[in-house]
């Protein structure tokens, strides 16, 4: 498996049969869409509301109320994403899918997410 994030996210959006050029360039267009492609790290993502599911894998869709944060891929370093995450606008969610397949909306405190400490062994 490649330890480079980048490639991860492009080999997930082929296996899927989805175009990552498609989201990049809604994400892109959107005036607060994240878009962040590092080696380490990458994440797409928008402000959504967060009672409004069926609308959040709509990358070119605006909130003028938003209370959350959409996470459409997110691939790579969880601590980095964190960190990365601490400053951006603070909302009260934290949104996301796990998959197209079980497109089950969850919904995470933004603080949980910011302040989660994994397992020490």
């Amino acid at each position: 498996m490649n330890a480079d994030a980048r490639t991860q996210a492009w080999e997930y959006y082929r296996e899927a049969g989805r175009q990552m050029e498609a989201d990049l360039t809604a994400l892109a267009e959107h005036p607060k869409g994240i878009i962040l492609l590092m080696p380490q790290l990458v994440a797409l993502m928008k402000p959504v509301q967060s009672n409004q599911p069926e609308l959040w894998p709509q990358l070119e869709h605006v909130f003028p109320a938003a209370d959350a944060w959409y996470i459409h891929l997110l691939v790579g370093d969880l601590r980095l994403a964190r960190r990365l995450a601490a400053a951006l606008p603070p909302r009260q969610w934290l949104c996301f899918q796990r998959g197209r397949r079980n497109a089950t909306p969850h919904r995470l405190p933004w603080h949980a997410f910011l302040n989660h400490q994994p397992p020490t062994h």
